[in-house]
């Protein structure tokens, strides 16, 4: 063949040797996470149950001049092993090396791998489309883990049905809820986890004001009056003249504080509150108080939040921005934004009579699944345990 002959020819390339390249790659990307030789079996075996169809449906293989120029693309292989990743090492937490070896020999356990993976891709236009391709910090890629991810899905899914329809009575704590939610898992997926806490206070705390008024709806006139009088006060760092009547008027006298009956001071509307909370009424322990009155056959897991939420205080004012286990982090945080995600996804999908399901799937049966295998190992934390999880890692 002549040169020239050669330069026409149209290049054919071998798609057995870039497959076998893609896999090398991948195996070397994450090499310090997972066996290499387990994880492209298990990415092999989640595209065929995809199918063609599917995986062109959840990633854009089409050529398009904006991903020339900015690079941007589905990157699935990629995506996919990330989760696999994910799945894999949320589940072998304190395990020792013979029992993670023996679930990557056993058909069981990479048979359920599987499912979740293709479970998360399903839902990826809620969740992995909006993450980073690479951490802003070195460390776990915690939003892929399955309860993180999973939470964002959610939080995504709040977002669009409040932008898809009325304004609900409770929007703007929907908002907020969100806002922080968002906020604060995207700061663990970057391992900014110390800076996470403050976010997770803020929507314990508007969590806590949705559960009450959820229920009320009438008392949102109020508390969106004391949000006006906090707006007010925030602009001129003087009391509105409305709030000081009714700070004068307030039920507990013995509450002196004017900051806390600015943040509270509509509880006052509530029947009966005032009986049930007799110790700190204007505050977010009043609340909790009340509502544990209100919801003893219920499971809002207030009583694993009040403990966390003190835990935030520190991270809050700036004594702590890390601790020796960043896994620890992972725990904390994803134990309180379970308990707020889930159950405001619950109030917004029955204010706005929606089923609690994104696209076919039952996320709330998904997230109890998960949280129940995290919060397992939340319990038999130790020193010891973290120590070894380490040195397993390292």
């Amino acid at each position: 063949m002549k040169e020239q002959d050669f330069l026409n020819f149209p290049f054919i390339p071998d798609l057995e040797v870039i497959m076998e390249q893609n896999n090398n790659a991948l195996k070397r990307m994450f090499q310090e996470r997972i066996k290499g030789y387990f994880l492209i079996n298990i990415k092999d075996q989640v595209i065929k149950a995809l199918g063609f169809d599917n995986l062109t449906k959840y990633y854009d293989f089409r050529w398009s001049e904006e991903k020339l120029v900015t690079g941007i693309g589905g990157a699935a292989e990629y995506d996919i092993c990330r989760i696999i990743v994910g799945i894999h090492k949320a589940k072998s937490i304190f395990l020792s090396k013979d029992e993670i070896r023996k679930n990557e020999k056993s058909n069981r356990y990479k048979k359920q791998l599987i499912v979740e993976t293709i479970e998360k891709i399903r839902m990826r236009s809620y969740g992995s489309v909006y993450f980073r391709t690479m951490t802003l910090f070195r460390g776990e890629e915690f939003l892929y883990y399955p309860l993180p991810y999973e939470l964002f899905v959610i939080s995504v899914r709040m977002n669009r049905i409040l932008t898809d329809g009325h304004v609900c009575g409770c929007h703007q704590l929907y908002y907020g809820v969100i806002y922080n939610s968002i906020s604060g898992l995207s700061l663990l997926e970057d391992n900014l986890l110390g800076t996470a806490y403050p976010l997770c206070r803020g929507a314990i705390e508007m969590y806590l004001k949705l559960l009450v008024l959820a229920s009320r709806p009438e008392l949102c006139i109020q508390y969106n009056k004391f949000r006006a009088f906090e707006v007010e006060y925030s602009c001129y760092r003087t009391y509105p003249e409305d709030f000081n009547a009714m700070f004068k008027k307030r039920i507990c006298k013995i509450a002196k504080s004017k900051a806390d009956f600015l943040h509270f001071g509509w509880v006052d509307y509530i029947d009966g509150y005032h009986k049930v909370v007799k110790k700190s009424p204007y505050s977010v322990y009043g609340i909790i108080a009340f509502l544990k009155d209100e919801n003893k056959d219920k499971n809002l897991g207030l009583e694993c939040l009040v403990n966390l939420y003190k835990s935030c205080h520190a991270y809050t004012h700036g004594s702590i921005q890390t601790a020796r286990y960043p896994v620890l982090h992972y725990f904390e945080i994803t134990i309180m934004f379970y308990w707020v995600i889930r159950q405001t996804f619950l109030l917004l999908c029955k204010e706005k009579k929606v089923e609690p399901m994104i696209d076919g799937q039952d996320i709330i049966s998904m997230v109890d699944r998960d949280f129940q295998v995290l919060y397992n190992q939340y319990q038999n934390r130790s020193t010891e345990n973290f120590d070894r999880y380490y040195n397993l890692s390292s």
